[in-house]
């Protein structure tokens, strides 16, 4: 007799509550977020894949870190090997700014590292290199623009270059917060600065548009105003704030800058301290400022003698006096090999006159109290009067008597030859008279 075994073994179905889908869903989504947000919010460098030759590179990095990104963390490669390179840091709002001097690099393959620096990667830290891969063409940049994002607290300067064989014009868009020309024109391989007067009386960030054949620029610019300072404060600072020195190794440089006085009142007995880790490589003159007058800039210059090894260093240089003490960073680069730039300098002084509140004179003005020397030009520290241009009333008083002179001589020698009488020789010798 055959056996029903249609319903043999088989266990009844347990039933699952809808109630309890929602839970598992949400935890598959859970775990499944937890391995993919790493990939979506790690840190990154934006910027383009590919650039023309002389260009400037101009990289954001955003994340959420856990450390300053400076010079230090900063690598640049072509094919893996590691090279030389005229770059800034800078950090404005949360994100950071790279830009890189692109001027002297051939085609090919490159690459951005940022090194040794903690960031979070999802719900983990993480201090593994942040890469950007690049590549430079065969085209070759209409121009270059220096530097490639600011931080500023007062008026500055853009610096351009022509890098093609013919003139080429370049064109200005500047936002309201500044005032500057619309257009500049340079001859083939000219380099000229842009002057920007700063109308804002706040903080602002802005772009400026600066654009000329197949290149194009878009120039970040932080504008950090400082507070008024009341008339009994007492306050200086130096100018600029970050100074950079990329160098061959077993050579000398040397870069000066302004330690200003921005209080009403002087300031007496300025020393200045180096941390040990850059003692070994820069000395400092003047060492003690024995008085800086209200208004007034000194001038620092600060000497480097780079080691026979690779290294980069960073170090804050202070000044104090009294209660009273302000900073800069100094970031070194000993690179073996190292060739500077074109158009940079074993010697350049870094401040504007901008910079330290002082005034460009004129041809036609004298700076009536101190002045000194800036990057852009002489530098008037107190207040361009015009020159008072001399009368030339006495000048032809003067000619005009000598005239007279000339012609009285003239007219006298003239009537005397004329009046003179003859001389006859033959009534002399005869014993006449």
């Amino acid at each position: 007799m055959k056996r029903d075994i249609t319903n043999y073994n088989k266990k009844p179905m347990k039933s699952i509550s809808l109630n309890n889908l929602p839970l598992k869903f949400l935890l598959l989504i859970t775990v499944f977020l937890i391995l993919i947000f790493p990939l979506v919010s790690a840190a990154e460098i934006e910027m383009k894949s590919g650039f023309s030759q002389g260009e400037t590179l101009l990289a954001v990095v955003s994340g959420n870190f856990l450390d300053q990104i400076t010079r230090d963390n900063v690598f640049f490669y072509q094919d893996h090997v590691r090279i030389p390179m005229t770059y800034e840091v800078g950090k404005i709002n949360n994100a950071f700014y790279i830009y890189a001097l692109l001027v002297g690099k051939t085609q090919g393959n490159y690459s951005v590292v940022i090194r040794d620096v903690r960031y979070m990667k999802g719900i983990r830290e993480s201090n593994e290199d942040i890469v950007r891969n690049f590549t430079i063409t065969d085209n070759t940049a209409a121009f270059y623009v220096k530097p490639g994002f600011l931080i500023t607290s007062g008026d500055f300067f853009l610096e351009v270059q022509n890098l093609l064989d013919k003139r080429i014009t370049i064109t200005i868009n500047t936002p309201e917060s500044f005032s500057s020309v619309n257009s500049l024109e340079l001859l083939s391989g000219e380099t000229k600065k842009i002057n920007f007067v700063l109308n804002a009386e706040s903080q602002a960030f802005e772009n400026i548009e600066l654009g000329s054949e197949n290149t194009s620029y878009s120039v970040p610019v932080f504008v950090d105003k400082p507070e008024k300072i009341g008339e009994d404060n007492m306050s200086f600072k130096f100018e600029p704030k970050i100074v950079s020195v990329s160098m061959a190794t077993g050579s000398d440089s040397k870069r000066i800058i302004y330690l200003l006085n921005t209080g009403s009142l002087d300031i007496e007995n300025i020393s200045f301290f180096i941390p040990l880790v850059l003692e070994p490589y820069i000395t400092i003159s003047p060492e003690i400022i024995d008085n800086l007058g209200n208004g007034s800039a000194k001038q620092i210059e600060i000497f480097v003698n780079s080691g026979e090894e690779e290294m980069t260093l960073e170090g804050k240089i202070t000044a104090k006096a009294e209660n009273l003490t302000t900073s800069f960073t100094l970031n070194l680069d000993f690179i073996e090999d190292y060739i500077p730039a074109e158009g940079e300098e074993e010697e350049e002084i870094l401040t504007t006159c901008s910079q330290i509140n002082g005034t460009i004179c004129t041809q036609e003005q004298n700076c009536t109290g101190d002045f000194v020397d800036t990057s852009d030009n002489v530098c008037c520290l107190a207040t361009c009067e015009q020159i008072e241009k001399k009368s030339s009333t006495g000048k032809y008083i003067g000619w005009g008597l000598v005239a007279i002179v000339i012609l009285f001589l003239f007219w006298f020698f003239k009537r005397y030859k004329r009046v003179r009488p003859k001389v006859d020789l033959l009534k002399i010798g005869q014993g006449k008279r």
